[in-house]
């Protein structure tokens, strides 16, 4: 087909051309197909590998998937009509610790600091033992989002580079939300353009993790997606309500009071800021007080919206705007983990629907590749010296995405209408 019929075609005839297809073939880019296949499997044989030579060294005691006892503990106490306890360290760490007795060998704690409406996504869990209601978290979330990045790129050779991203593989061995959070957001996008009361539905679903979805209800609000902004707050609206009459406005207040605990626990470095993929980690990392580490993530955080504005507020290919908005919104915030990461994928996945129908620039599949392995290789990278690299990478991947949108729209006459689209 040629790029004249192929840019009047209907959408549902348009063909999304394939991985293989990566340049001229006298010049083949060297992420070939075979590759495409072959490094995947690699990085999911060598993380293997160090899951049981850690588990050897700490001689029996196994830590993984430890980060779904919070979840499973809340909604235990919030089952048995005591969900304001959730927010009680004393409380949630007696049943963390009688289920998971490493934790306290470690005197480890593990707060619950979701809103909540997110004790109503979670307290079905506590009708299952625990380590069948990991299962059904983790593998629910994990195979819905492969679903959805097979949405965005269905594509067979995009197949194992789902299934062994290092975001998710992370996300599976600390027991984690980030492929729940990472898949609405992901479905959100989708669903946007064909589904918009669908989409807003996912995206206020979003809200229980408040610090990733600010940047969304801006995007619908630049688009003019109407429909979706008004289902997002509705469900934003409807489900906090439906979880105060159910649990009591004390959880609500317990919930701000908690919000103290996140920000106490970046700012003291309690938490491990090797983990922590913000500008505010950067800077404190750097030495910097905490004034001006705060004032560098609010202008990081100011450049996030900016750039969400210009991509959502213009004429551009859509599949430019939903990467922009999932790099943007994970600069926003300083109370991000490297979990969170798993959004990644969803960046990719757009990144690529958007390349593979447009064209590849130059050195884009080599970020590409560095943004597939950084939720691995950024930890084990910031854990050997004192320097947070990671917000470096999603801003520069955040000004290759608006060099694009800049180009595509110098070149409108040509570019303007995609096959995605």
């Amino acid at each position: 087909m040629n790029l004249h019929a192929f840019r009047h075609a209907s959408p549902k005839c348009r063909p999304l051309p394939v991985l293989h297809a990566a340049g001229p073939a006298r010049h083949p880019h060297w992420l070939n197909a075979d590759r495409l296949r072959l490094y995947p499997i690699v990085v999911f044989g060598c993380y293997t590998l160090f899951i049981a030579i850690y588990l050897i060294r700490l001689g029996g005691m196994n830590p993984f998937v430890v980060d779904f006892l919070p979840f499973w503990s809340a909604a235990v106490l919030a089952l048995h009509g005591h969900a304001v306890d959730a927010y009680n360290i004393q409380a949630l760490s007696a049943i963390e610790i009688g289920t998971m007795p490493y934790l306290g060998a470690v005197n480890g704690i593990l707060p619950w600091l979701y809103p909540p409406n997110t004790l109503l996504l979670v307290v079905p869990l506590a009708l299952l033992p625990y380590q069948a209601a990991a299962v059904l978290w983790l593998g629910g979330a994990y195979v819905l989002f492969v679903k959805v990045i097979r949405a965005i790129v269905p594509d067979r050779l995009a197949i194992l580079p789902v299934l062994f991203f290092p975001g998710a593989l992370f996300v599976i061995s600390v027991g984690q939300n980030g492929l729940l959070t990472a898949a609405l957001a992901g479905c959100g996008l989708v669903w946007l353009r064909r589904r918009p009361v669908a989409a807003g539905v996912c995206m206020g679903l979003l809200c229980m993790k408040p610090q990733l979805v600010l940047l969304f209800p801006l995007a619908l609000l630049c688009s003019r997606s109407w429909r979706a902004l008004a289902a997002f707050a509705l469900t934003a609206g409807v489900t906090l309500a439906l979880a105060v009459l159910a649990f009591g406005t004390d959880t609500l207040t317990a919930f701000l009071h908690s919000t103290g605990i996140a920000t106490y626990s970046i700012e003291s470095a309690h938490a491990t800021l090797a983990r922590v993929p913000t500008v505010f980690a950067l800077a404190t990392l750097m030495h910097a007080p905490a004034v001006l580490a705060y004032a560098a993530q609010g202008a990081c955080a100011l450049i996030a919206a900016a750039a969400v504005c210009y991509a959502w507020s213009g004429e551009c290919s859509y599949a430019l705007r939903a990467a922009t908005l999932v790099c943007a919104s994970l600069l926003v915030s300083p109370y991000l983990y490297d979990y969170d990461l798993a959004w990644l994928g969803v960046l990719i996945a757009w990144y690529c629907r958007h390349a593979l129908v447009a064209g590849w620039e130059r050195r884009e599949r080599e970020w590409l590749a560095v943004l597939w392995i950084a939720p691995l290789g950024g930890m084990l990278i910031v854990a050997c010296g004192p320097f947070q690299f990671l917000p470096l990478v999603s801003l520069t991947t955040l000004g290759m995405l608006l060099r694009r949108i800049a180009l595509e729209r110098r070149a409108a006459p040509v570019f303007q209408r995609y096959a995605e689209e």
